[in-house]
Order: structure tokens, then C-alpha cells, then sequence
């Protein structure tokens, strides 16, 4: 952030708000907030070891990258010019969501964190 880039959380808000995405990436942001909070929740609740340095850094060092390409990918779309590449960078988006919220969601697995995706209308998932 010390890029003056915008902050993470500004990007899912402003794909949740958006009227350029459909109801998958809606679910997709709200599972990514869902499994990062039960992560966090973890941690503080002590239902996993102490969080440690090692991975603060492992954690930014693979969350960052997953990150980066939804961002990349959700300015790709804001600056697409015509419904075709609108719906092409729609797809990017998708893809680049659901792999930070798998992304999380192994982290958290590794850690012992069982964690649940919470999509409407579908049963509930556990990761």
C-alpha cells in the first residue's frame, strides 16, 4: 500500500457494487471475505497455533500474487471498451477470484482451519 495502490478490501467492495459483474463473482468476493474472516477468527480464537511471523510472510507471499491478479483483472475489465471484452475480462475476473478464494482456503487447511464456503442457494460446502 505504500504504492499509494489501491486497498485490497476497495477492490472486492467495488466488484460487489459493481453492475458489471454477475451473481458468480458476487459469491465468489463473498466466499473470498467468508474464508479469510474464518482464518482470522482462528487465529484469535486460538483453535490454531499463536499467528508467527513465517506466516504473516507465507501468507502475503502467496495471498499477494492471487491479489494482484484480481486486481489486474478488475481493472482489465473496468477498462474494457465494448461488451465483448467486457464479457471476456468477466471470465478473467471469475477465474482470478476463485483462485484467491482457494488460495485462502488452503492456507487455512494447512494451518488445521477447516473452513466453509457460504454460497446462496447452494448446500454448504466445506473446504
Amino acid at each position: 500500500m505504500l504504492d499509494k495502490e489501491e486497498h485490497w478490501n476497495a477492490v472486492l467492495a467495488a466488484i460487489l457494487v459493481s453492475r458489471r459483474v454477475g451473481p458468480a463473482h458476487v459469491k465468489l468476493v463473498g466466499d473470498l471475505v467468508s474464508v479469510t474472516a474464518q482464518l482470522d477468527m482462528a487465529a484469535a480464537q486460538g483453535r490454531r497455533p499463536g499467528c508467527v511471523l513465517d506466516d504473516l510472510i507465507e501468507y502475503d507471499e502467496e495471498m499477494g500474487p492471487l491479489e494482484e491478479d484480481c486486481r489486474a483483472a478488475w481493472q482489465e475489465l473496468e477498462a474494457a471498451p465494448d461488451k465483448e471484452q467486457r464479457n471476456s475480462e468477466l471470465e478473467k475476473l471469475r477465474a482470478a477470484l476463485e483462485a484467491a478464494v482457494e488460495g485462502v482456503a488452503n492456507f487455512a487447511r494447512r494451518r488445521g482451519v477447516a473452513v466453509e464456503f457460504h454460497r446462496f442457494g447452494d448446500p454448504q460446502v466445506q473446504a
